[in-house]
């Protein structure tokens, strides 16, 4: 499982699954792979704004696969 920041800041991320969890931060445009978390159950994975810490968004994947990336970004139309 792969964490993408798709986004113009540093973020902080928490990830975790039954018997697993991780956080720390990716910074902007950066990827942090975590292969423990391949082929897990109820990974939960949630992305919030730093410095604030405020609104995390936050992703409740039910399977993973090996490989697998989230990606949190902002686009602008």
């Amino acid at each position: 499982m792969r964490l993408l920041n798709n986004t113009p800041n540093e973020v902080y991320f928490n990830i975790s699954s039954p018997g697993l969890a991780d956080c720390g931060t990716i910074g902007a445009g950066d990827t942090n792979d975590l292969s423990e978390y391949n082929n897990q159950e109820n990974v939960q994975v949630s992305f919030t704004a730093m410095p604030s810490f405020q609104y995390p968004f936050v992703i409740v994947i039910p399977e993973t696969g090996t490989g697998m990336t989230v990606t949190i970004g902002i686009y602008q139309e």
